[in-house]
């Protein structure tokens, strides 16, 4: 469970990142650039094994397909999301709407034994349309709806993504290294056929290259390593709800940094992080009532 919290740490930081470079680096090229440089990186951990991850990922290959076109609209989202409505708005989205679908999924599963999940699923959901509703509210644009359906297909995709990446893994039995460096050559080919050539010195300064290289590591190396280390131990809903824990993290980064953040949204979050330790302390408080009998 420690390394669905750390993902949450180091992935609110990235998206900070994300958002001060939009301004300067067009989106999609930032992730091209990061994507190649975590492919890089995790083969090279992997060399030893390049062969057989190869060959295990060829015998699963509709799998191993579908894991990349979903890290393409995952990543692809959240590249460019935090530019339109700021990083802690659009993670707050991200991760409260894969939260809720955790939630929800586990109460289908077994009514019984997962009904109050869902009641708590419909209270994020609430929160998700509170916060829709001040941001439409104070700063209506077609750029703040193009980026709160960017966070919500994220949430969506990044969900998916945590079932077929575990189906992947076990089919084709792989590491949680192995998986990270087989999942993005289609992104960096559709990136690389569909960006303008023409500008792309332009963002090659040694600052960008430098900024690009540290957002690699916090976006697409560390963190997702964690979040493929947490899926070894625990299920999918599990991470999906840890992970729902992130906006807190970002808001205050997003304060600190850029000191924009609405005041309503502020309040949303607090209660929010509250809805999650409330859900954690009833969680627990039920396991040792069933311990007890």
């Amino acid at each position: 469970m420690i390394y669905s919290f750390l993902y949450v740490l180091v992935f609110s930081i990235a998206l900070i990142l994300i958002q001060k470079l939009d301004v300067s680096i067009p989106p999609l090229f930032s992730l091209l650039v990061t994507a190649t440089i975590a492919s890089l990186y995790f083969n090279i951990i992997n060399k030893n094994n390049l062969k057989k991850i190869y060959a295990d990922c060829l015998k699963n290959k509709k799998q191993w397909f579908s894991v990349m076109l979903i890290v393409l609209i995952m990543w692809g989202t959240t590249m460019v999301g935090p530019g339109k409505i700021g990083a802690s708005l659009f993670n707050f989205i991200y991760f409260a709407w894969l939260g809720m679908l955790g939630f929800m999924l586990l109460a289908l599963k077994n009514w019984q034994e997962y009904k109050i999940k869902f009641y708590f699923g419909v209270c994020l959901l609430l929160l998700i349309i509170a916060n829709i509703f001040f941001e439409i509210r104070s700063s209506f644009s077609y750029e703040s709806l193009y980026g709160i359906f960017l966070a919500l297909a994220g949430g969506t995709s990044s969900f998916i993504y945590f079932k077929n990446s575990q189906a992947l893994a076990k089919n084709a039995n792989l590491s949680a290294t192995q998986v990270l460096a087989v999942r993005f050559y289609l992104s960096i080919i559709v990136l690389f056929i569909i960006l303008p050539k023409q500008h792309v010195v332009e963002y090659m300064s040694f600052t960008n290259l430098t900024n690009l290289l540290l957002l690699a590591f916090l976006s697409l190396i560390i963190p997702l390593y964690f979040s493929q280390k947490a899926l070894e131990k625990i299920t999918s809903e599990q991470h999906a709800i840890i992970n729902s824990l992130c906006p807190i993290a970002t808001c205050v980064l997003q304060t600190l940094v850029f000191n924009d953040l609405k005041s309503e949204q502020m309040i949303v979050y607090i209660l929010y992080t509250l809805f999650i330790a409330s859900f954690y302390f009833i969680t627990k408080y039920e396991k040792k009532l069933e311990y007890s009998k």
